[in-house]
C-alpha cells in the first residue's frame, strides 16, 4: 500500500480526465455564448427587418388612400413578427406607434418601435438578455 501512495504522485493516468472536469465548463460556456451571440444577432435582424416591412406597408397603404390608427399599424408589425419568416415569440414583443410633431413640411410622421426579448441560453450562469429594440421613422403625405 505504502509503495502505491509513492507512485501515485508520478502517474499522468488521471490528469487528462481532471484537466477535462476543470475546463469542460468554461468551454460548454463559452460555446453557448457564441450560440447567444448568433441568436441576437438573428433576432436584431429580424427586428430591423419588421420594422421596415411594418414602414413599407405603411407607405404603400397611404399611398393607396387608406388612413390607418395606430392601432392598425401595432396589429400588422405583430402578424409580421410572429409570422415566417421572422417566427418571434409574440409573448417577447411589443410594437408602439407614435405620431410626433413633423419636421418635414405637408407630411405626417410617424414612429414605429419594435422591442423584442430574445431567448436565452445563459440563464444558468447569471446573464441576462437585453431587449433588442428597433424605432422607424415613416414620413406620409398628409
Amino acid at each position: 500500500m505504502l509503495r502505491r501512495l509513492t507512485t501515485l504522485p508520478r502517474s499522468d493516468r488521471a490528469s487528462t480526465t481532471v484537466e477535462f472536469a476543470i475546463l469542460a465548463p468554461v468551454i460548454f460556456s463559452l460555446m453557448l455564448g457564441v450560440l447567444q451571440l448568433g441568436l441576437h444577432m438573428h433576432n436584431y435582424n429580424a427586428v430591423r427587418s419588421v420594422a421596415t416591412d411594418t414602414a413599407r406597408w405603411v407607405i404603400v397603404e397611404y399611398q393607396k388612400g387608406n388612413t390607418l390608427t395606430d392601432e392598425q399599424i401595432e396589429s400588422k408589425a405583430t402578424a409580421y413578427a410572429v409570422n415566417a419568416p421572422y417566427l418571434l415569440e409574440a409573448d417577447n414583443l411589443t410594437t408602439t406607434t407614435s405620431r410626433p410633431t413633423t419636421d418635414v413640411t405637408g407630411t405626417i410622421k410617424m414612429l414605429v418601435q419594435v422591442s423584442y426579448v430574445p431567448r436565452n441560453v445563459l440563464n444558468f450562469i447569471g446573464v441576462s438578455s437585453p431587449t433588442l429594440s428597433v424605432t422607424r421613422p415613416i414620413y406620409v403625405d398628409q
